[in-house]
């Protein structure tokens, strides 16, 4: 079943926005070849937090510095390259006690292809010295001073565990080994049983150091796994952890509060996405010191914040896009309010930190999957609500300040991914038209005007439909249905209470998509569907009589299979035009034909909207590239032309679009529905106009 996005209920009129969408700036290199966020320090010594990542190129991997200006914003990389053979980098952390993180990376002896493990020193210039190898087999897995001389030890594993103690220059000692194999990955180190000698924790165990260099005997940390972090969030002076957790993947953050025995035998989980965890870090991002936590959502593209009350428990506070990789903290901009560094797919951005738990980006939500968005005020409060169309269709009320509350599901009878948000009943609620799945036909929910709706009254039983528009298209006040199915429409008239007269078939094969409009200005609501024919992809416009029949259709080819497309009137001349994904511009002659198409060139469009966005009196293009991961907003000029492409990074995936006045400041706002491509979950993201 083809599943159709559908038009909203709601266009409102707003004061005049710019029409621009803030973002934190993006910074990649050039062959776009970032692979890890490494560390943060003052790499080139200009006391300006810095970033430093591991990246790929043509020939093998190299390290990349991105020099902070001390204002959240980065000059452009610094690349040393990494000349070992084989060379792969691990890690970083100061090893020399510079106050710098240097780097240790992994290599091949290219004499006698023995295995080696290699420090490269921070220069303080933002680049980094000649590999200092040696041989070993192990795999470096955490920096430390474990045999308590003030020197940092590197920790490699498993088979033995081993402790390569530190000579303070970037050169290690002969190789001190614990009685036990034991892999060093993803890993933290503190003295978690308080004798004074570091320990070791993997995220499911903690090693005890003997303060030689040795460990005893993992204690098993229960539930416990990677991305793990280390800080005292009870104030009882003892470390506690915390770890992704959940189910495989993890769905948030687990913390374990410590007794100071080095044991962590009980846990709370606090669930911030749906699936997938990649980096956490733990930072005070408001101003009452106690610890606070960041956890990047991979699946979800984004990075949610949990605020500590100081006695061990969190609040999960405002989730954040876009985040996909790991994260850092830090104070990029000098305001003394923690920052965070985030790496996405389009490279890494700093939301800079608002001093009070928050950050300055786009608030995106996690929930159950879903297809479709279309927004309205479902319980008469006054903000708009969303409702998410798939298969677990839900209302999330909306708050007033662009962000919504936690998912509502409808009775299972009004739940599809496909569907249309109008007043079926006129009592001025919304009501919920869908494609019924199991038995067919069409299924009309009436809004009881909370926020909740009745069970679906069905009409056209039977029928097995792909796609639902609306308007009144016999003149009678009533809002009315038209179904695509396989064989071509079905109209369906409505009798003004959620019931529908029998279908009138309108006979056109192929349909994909369809929407409406008055295409030759006669007061009659008209059908515009994208259809395939054996010559290729054409627009039918099929001019209604005003009681419910059309006419035979009117054909336009277009140059390419384009779905969806919108309808508007984009010169003036009070004839609806026609753009499709390309972006193709069809004028419209008033008679249901069209000019040939103007191409304005924008790559990769999967979703269509048609707003006055800043509200000029000129429609304008929201268009996105969902698979690309980019939101377009091209403004119109009135006569037909657009404006230069103003791109947004978004979410990956497919995409549909709600287009309100979220937060009652008088500009219209985007709420960015993401599904995951295996629907196993979906992401809000809303991006407030000019905040």
């Amino acid at each position: 079943m083809r599943k159709l996005p559908a038009a909203l209920l709601l266009i409102l009129t707003v004061a005049i926005a710019q029409a621009q969408f803030i973002q934190p700036k993006v910074y990649n290199l050039s062959s776009g070849g970032l692979n890890q966020m490494l560390a943060k320090g003052d790499f080139n010594r200009d006391s300006k937090l810095d970033v430093l990542f591991s990246a790929s190129n043509s020939t093998g991997q190299e390290l990349a510095v991105f020099p902070g200006n001390g204002t959240g914003g980065f000059a452009a990389a610094i690349l040393t390259p990494i000349t070992a053979n084989q060379g792969r980098i691990v890690m970083a952390g100061d090893v020399n006690g510079d106050g710098i993180p240097d780097v240790i990376i992994t290599a091949v002896d290219s004499i006698t292809s023995q295995p080696e493990v290699g420090v490269m020193l921070a220069d303080g210039t933002g680049k980094f010295g000649a590999p200092i190898l040696f041989h070993t087999s192990l795999i470096p897995g955490a920096l430390g001073d474990f045999t308590g001389n003030g020197k940092t030890d590197l920790v490699a594993g498993s088979n033995p565990l081993t402790v390569f103690p530190g000579n303070g220059d970037g050169t290690f000692g002969a190789p001190i080994a614990s009685s036990f194999n034991w892999s060093a990955g993803c890993s933290a180190v503190a003295d978690f049983n308080k004798d004074n000698k570091l320990d070791l924790t993997t995220g499911d165990a903690v090693l005890l150091g003997n303060g030689d260099g040795t460990f005893q005997s993992p204690l098993t940390v229960p539930g416990g796994g990677c991305n793990v972090a280390v800080a005292d969030f009870n104030k009882d002076g003892f470390p506690d952890l915390v770890t992704s957790g959940g189910k495989i993947g993890g769905e948030g953050a687990l913390v374990f509060l410590g007794d100071g025995t080095g044991k962590f035998t009980t846990s709370t989980l606090y669930k911030t996405g749906q699936q997938g965890v990649s980096g956490i870090v733990v930072d005070s991002f408001n101003a009452d010191s106690n610890p606070d936590i960041a956890v990047s959502n991979a699946v979800d593209e984004d990075v949610t914040i949990l605020l500590g009350n100081g006695a061990g428990k969190f609040t999960i506070g405002k989730t954040y896009a876009l985040s996909v990789f790991n994260i850092l903290s830090g104070d990029f901009n000098g305001d003394h309010k923690t920052d965070l560094a985030v790496f996405s797919n389009h490279g890494f951005s700093v939301l800079l930190g608002n001093g009070t738990g928050g950050l300055i980006a786009e608030v995106a939500q996690n929930f159950q999957p879903g297809s479709t968005i279309h927004l309205a005020d479902f319980n008469g409060d006054g903000k708009i609500d969303a409702f998410e169309f798939g298969a677990k269709s839900a209302v999330l009320l909306g708050n007033g300040a662009g962000a919504f509350g936690a998912p509502i599901t409808v009775p299972s009878s009004c739940q599809g991914g496909v569907g249309v948000i109008v007043d079926f009943n006129g009592d001025k609620k919304p009501d919920v038209a869908i494609v019924e799945g199991t038995g067919g036909g069409v299924g009309v929910c009436l809004g009881k005007g909370d926020g909740t709706f009745n069970n679906a009254i069905v009409s056209d039983a039977g029928a097995q439909h792909s796609g639902l528009i609306f308007g009144d298209f016999n003149h009678d006040g009533k809002m009315d249905l038209v179904a695509t199915d396989t064989g071509g429409l079905s109209i369906l008239l409505g009798k003004g209470d959620g019931t529908f007269k029998d279908a009138i078939l309108t006979g056109l094969s192929n349909i994909v998509f369809t929407a409406t409009g008055d295409f030759n200005h006669d007061g009659k609501l008209d059908i515009a569907a994208m259809v395939n024919t054996s010559g290729g992809p054409e627009i039918a416009v099929l001019l209604g009589n005003g009681d419910g029949t059309f006419k035979s259709p009117v054909m336009t080819s277009v140059p390419t299979f384009a779905q969806p497309f919108v309808v508007g009137d984009l010169n003036g001349d009070g004839f609806p035009d026609i753009v499709t994904p390309g972006l193709y511009i069809f004028i419209g002659n008033g008679d249901g034909t069209f000019k040939a198409p103007v191409l304005h060139t924008v790559f990769g469009v999967t979703t269509l909207q048609l707003r006055d966005i800043n509200n000029d009196g000129k429609l304008d293009v929201l268009a996105v590239a969902g698979l690309n991961g980019f939101f377009d907003v091209i403004l119109g000029n009135g006569n037909g032309t657009f404006q230069p492409t103003k791109i947004y990074s978004a979410l990956l995936g497919r995409v549909s679009l709600g287009v309100a006045d979220l937060n009652g400041d008088g500009k219209l706002d985007v709420a960015y529905l993401r599904a995951t491509n295996n629907e196993r979950t979906s992401t809000l993201e809303v991006f407030l106009n000019g905040h």
